[in-house]
């Protein structure tokens, strides 16, 4: 009887382990691919639907990228530009608020290059929004060359090693 129970035991947590592996499903209008799967690339403008593990879904979608003279004095981040990307997103059908910042993106430049987040006075926050709510923020980056092209992946959990989908800005 033990060996029974020790055997459902692994067996349960083999299945516990695999199903919190899961992860996000991307998706547009048309098509689901899987986070596993070959990552979906979206331009400015797209609908980016994120169907979830369980079944939720929230849309994601980026709006407008524009550059700022500001400046912060007391950044250590070296910014020859500064570039605010505007974003939109909307809580679908999921139970717990959702909440997308500039922590769920990480920026490229043109040369493959990581670019930093920046701070500056003026820019819109996010807010955590409930179920069939909608949202605008902004994000801002410092951008160091005369490229007007930034690759942006998203994560639906930061913590993930592999980004949901790639969006590419050209302005």
């Amino acid at each position: 009887m033990k060996k029974i129970i020790l055997a459902l035991t692994i067996i349960v947590s083999i299945l516990l382990v695999t199903g919190c592996d899961s992860g996000a499903t991307t998706s547009d209008n048309t098509n689901s691919i899987s986070k596993t799967r070959e990552q979906q690339t979206y331009h400015m403008n797209d609908n980016i639907y994120i169907t979830k593990a369980d079944g939720t879904e929230y849309r994601i979608k980026i709006t407008g990228i524009k550059e700022t003279n500001d400046r912060n004095e007391y950044s250590d981040t070296r910014a020859d530009r500064v570039v605010i990307i505007d974003y939109e997103y909307e809580n679908i059908s999921m139970e717990d608020d959702l909440y997308i910042s500039s922590m769920d993106f990480k920026a490229y430049d043109k040369d493959n290059n990581s670019m930093q987040t920046y701070e500056v006075i003026d820019y819109k926050y996010s807010d955590a929004i409930s179920t069939g709510r909608k949202a605008t923020a902004q994000m801002v980056f410092a951008l160091n060359n005369t490229n007007n092209y930034i690759e942006l992946e998203f994560y639906d959990n930061m913590w993930n090693s592999k980004s949901n989908c790639k969006i590419i800005l050209e302005w």
